[in-house]
């Protein structure tokens, strides 16, 4: 494995850099957030891990949508996808996660699938949600993923539970599996640029599969098939499907690699 680098240093008296420390993990989990569909808890866990190994305070911020508080609302966080995979044009969200830092009065978000370039403000955040109902969890860092208070109801009001990334989450390699397959879909979108840009049923099948973090991991993760994905599907475009479950497997390596790293 190469030496990973973590350059960022406090300032005197205890104060933190911020737009330094946000350029520092902003290198050393790309690409992963470059790909905007999905595993956003699993590039800000990862963030989170590497804070904590320089014992650096931080906590963790929550969106839920409608449709993750109300079992008959359809309404997501829904934005433009700026790599243009999504077949319909936008991205929908049930939840979102990035990292607080607190300072005094203030607070700091990062955010790399919103904003690459800066920390941004609560205020900023919240509003780029774009909706009026929601819900917001303010959590603890080693909290790793939510799941609901009842383990018959996907759906609740008064607020979810978290688990921390041990036990089967840890021992079947989530969060680097969630970074590979993000990092496999920014190659895809690279590589099959001219493919993608093209108005044809080409383009079409290229984004059912790509566009969708669901499809993509049942197909390039699990070897696995859906109404979206069938196995016709798969067969017609067997040759770039081999192409990039390999990819993923490289790219997995690279990550479970990084992540023994920081994880202790």
């Amino acid at each position: 494995m190469s030496a990973i680098v973590f350059k960022y240093k406090k300032k005197k008296h205890t104060s933190i850099d911020f737009l330094s420390l946000f350029q520092e993990l902003k290198e050393l989990c790309f690409p992963a957030y470059k790909y905007k569909q999905g595993n956003c808890h699993n590039v800000v866990h990862y963030c989170s891990m590497i804070l904590t190994r320089r014992n650096i305070k931080h906590k963790k911020i929550w969106f839920y949508a409608p449709k993750r508080l109300d079992a008959k609302s359809k309404i997501c966080i829904s934005k433009p996808d700026p790599n243009g995979l999504a077949l319909k044009g936008n991205l929908r969200w049930g939840y979102h996660v990035a990292l607080l830092f607190e300072e005094g009065n203030h607070c700091h978000i990062f955010d790399l699938m919103i904003n690459e370039n800066n920390p941004i403000t609560i205020n900023d955040w919240v509003m780029s949600m774009g909706l009026s109902h929601y819900k917001i969890d303010i959590v603890d860092n080693d909290n790793y993923l939510f799941y609901s208070q009842s383990e018959e109801e996907k759906y609740v009001q008064d607020g979810f539970s978290y688990f921390h990334y041990e036990g089967e989450c840890r021992d079947n390699h989530w969060i680097p599996k969630g970074l590979a397959i993000n990092e496999t879909a920014y190659e895809f979108f690279l590589n099959e640029q001219a493919y993608l840009d093209t108005d044809s049923k080409l383009s079409k099948d290229y984004k059912t599969l790509v566009g969708s973090i669901i499809n993509f991991e049942c197909v390039i993760r699990d070897y696995h098939f859906n109404k979206k994905v069938t196995l016709q599907f798969q067969a017609k475009h067997f040759e770039l499907i081999e192409k990039y479950r390999y990819i993923y497997f490289l790219k997995l390596n690279k990550w479970m690699g990084r992540l023994e790293y920081w994880d202790f």
